[in-house]
Protein backbone atom coordinates (compact mmCIF):
# COMPACT_ATOMS: atom_id res chain seq x y z
CA UNK A 1 0.00 0.00 0.00
CA UNK A 2 1.24 3.49 -0.78
CA UNK A 3 0.36 6.90 -2.15
CA UNK A 4 1.21 7.68 -5.76
CA UNK A 5 0.94 10.64 -8.07
CA UNK A 6 1.44 10.97 -11.78
CA UNK A 7 3.19 14.27 -12.36
CA UNK A 8 6.60 15.75 -11.63
CA UNK A 9 4.80 18.89 -10.56
CA UNK A 10 3.31 16.93 -7.66
CA UNK A 11 6.84 16.55 -6.25
CA UNK A 12 6.35 19.91 -4.52
CA UNK A 13 3.90 18.05 -2.25
CA UNK A 14 6.19 15.05 -1.64
CA UNK A 15 7.61 16.32 1.70
CA UNK A 16 4.17 17.26 3.03
CA UNK A 17 2.56 13.96 2.07
CA UNK A 18 5.54 12.02 3.40
CA UNK A 19 5.34 13.85 6.76
CA UNK A 20 1.70 12.90 7.36
CA UNK A 21 1.49 9.53 5.64
CA UNK A 22 2.07 6.20 7.32
CA UNK A 23 2.69 4.48 3.96
CA UNK A 24 5.31 5.09 1.26
CA UNK A 25 4.76 8.19 -0.90
CA UNK A 26 5.68 8.44 -4.57
CA UNK A 27 4.16 11.63 -5.95
CA UNK A 28 5.79 11.18 -9.36
CA UNK A 29 7.41 8.50 -11.44
CA UNK A 30 10.45 10.81 -11.33
CA UNK A 31 11.39 9.27 -7.96
CA UNK A 32 12.52 6.24 -9.98
CA UNK A 33 15.18 8.22 -11.85
CA UNK A 34 18.13 7.48 -9.54
CA UNK A 35 17.25 3.77 -9.43
CA UNK A 36 16.96 3.55 -13.21
CA UNK A 37 20.23 5.40 -13.76
CA UNK A 38 22.24 3.03 -11.53
CA UNK A 39 20.83 0.02 -13.34
CA UNK A 40 22.78 0.98 -16.47
CA UNK A 41 26.32 1.93 -17.41
CA UNK A 42 27.35 5.50 -16.60
CA UNK A 43 27.42 6.31 -20.32
CA UNK A 44 23.90 5.04 -20.97
CA UNK A 45 21.07 7.55 -21.05
CA UNK A 46 17.55 7.63 -19.63
CA UNK A 47 14.81 9.24 -21.70
CA UNK A 48 12.27 11.08 -19.57
CA UNK A 49 9.14 11.64 -21.61
CA UNK A 50 7.02 14.40 -20.11
CA UNK A 51 3.96 16.41 -21.06
CA UNK A 52 5.92 19.64 -21.43
CA UNK A 53 9.69 19.85 -21.05
CA UNK A 54 9.62 23.65 -20.84
CA UNK A 55 7.46 23.62 -17.73
CA UNK A 56 9.23 20.66 -16.11
CA UNK A 57 12.76 22.07 -16.21
CA UNK A 58 12.03 25.01 -13.85
CA UNK A 59 11.12 22.36 -11.24
CA UNK A 60 14.72 21.14 -11.17
CA UNK A 61 15.44 22.21 -7.57
CA UNK A 62 12.44 20.29 -6.26
CA UNK A 63 13.30 17.29 -8.41
CA UNK A 64 16.89 17.31 -7.13
CA UNK A 65 15.94 17.65 -3.47
CA UNK A 66 12.97 15.27 -3.50
CA UNK A 67 13.92 12.75 -6.22
CA UNK A 68 17.66 12.79 -5.73
CA UNK A 69 18.65 13.45 -9.33
CA UNK A 70 19.95 16.42 -11.26
CA UNK A 71 17.94 17.30 -14.36
CA UNK A 72 21.08 18.95 -15.76
CA UNK A 73 22.89 15.59 -15.72
CA UNK A 74 23.40 14.72 -19.38
CA UNK A 75 22.43 11.11 -18.66
CA UNK A 76 18.82 12.27 -18.52
CA UNK A 77 17.29 13.26 -21.85
CA UNK A 78 14.13 15.21 -21.03
CA UNK A 79 11.75 15.36 -23.96
CA UNK A 80 8.37 17.05 -23.92
CA UNK A 81 5.32 15.89 -25.83
CA UNK A 82 3.95 19.42 -26.16
CA UNK A 83 4.47 19.31 -29.93
CA UNK A 84 2.72 15.95 -30.43
CA UNK A 85 -0.61 16.53 -32.22
CA UNK A 86 -3.43 16.26 -29.71
CA UNK A 87 -1.19 16.41 -26.64
CA UNK A 88 -2.10 20.05 -26.07
CA UNK A 89 -5.11 18.63 -24.24
CA UNK A 90 -2.87 18.26 -21.17
CA UNK A 91 -2.16 22.00 -21.07
CA UNK A 92 -5.88 22.72 -21.44
CA UNK A 93 -6.77 20.26 -18.69
CA UNK A 94 -8.75 18.12 -21.11
CA UNK A 95 -8.68 14.39 -21.50
CA UNK A 96 -6.03 13.16 -23.93
CA UNK A 97 -7.29 11.10 -26.85
CA UNK A 98 -4.79 8.27 -26.44
CA UNK A 99 -5.57 6.66 -29.77
CA UNK A 100 -4.99 9.98 -31.55
CA UNK A 101 -1.71 10.91 -29.81
CA UNK A 102 -0.12 7.44 -29.82
CA UNK A 103 1.32 7.60 -33.37
CA UNK A 104 2.95 10.98 -32.60
CA UNK A 105 4.50 9.72 -29.39
CA UNK A 106 5.76 6.55 -31.08
CA UNK A 107 7.30 8.64 -33.88
CA UNK A 108 8.94 11.00 -31.37
CA UNK A 109 10.46 8.13 -29.35
CA UNK A 110 11.54 6.19 -32.46
CA UNK A 111 13.33 9.29 -33.77
CA UNK A 112 15.00 9.94 -30.41
CA UNK A 113 16.20 6.34 -30.15
CA UNK A 114 17.59 6.45 -33.70
CA UNK A 115 19.43 9.72 -33.01
CA UNK A 116 20.62 8.75 -29.52
CA UNK A 117 21.23 5.00 -29.44
CA UNK A 118 22.76 5.30 -25.97
CA UNK A 119 19.23 5.72 -24.54
CA UNK A 120 18.62 2.48 -22.67
CA UNK A 121 15.55 3.27 -20.56
CA UNK A 122 12.40 5.35 -20.86
CA UNK A 123 10.64 6.93 -17.91
CA UNK A 124 7.10 8.21 -18.53
CA UNK A 125 6.30 11.31 -16.51
CA UNK A 126 2.99 13.12 -16.78
CA UNK A 127 2.26 11.64 -20.19
CA UNK A 128 -1.26 10.51 -19.38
Amino acid sequence: CGITGDSGFMMAFQPFARDVATVPVFMSSMVQSPMISVAYDKYDKVLILTANSKTLLPQKNVLLSECGFDVDDDRFVIEGCQDVPGFDAVARGDRVDVEYVTPGIVKKVTTLLANQPQIRAILLECTE
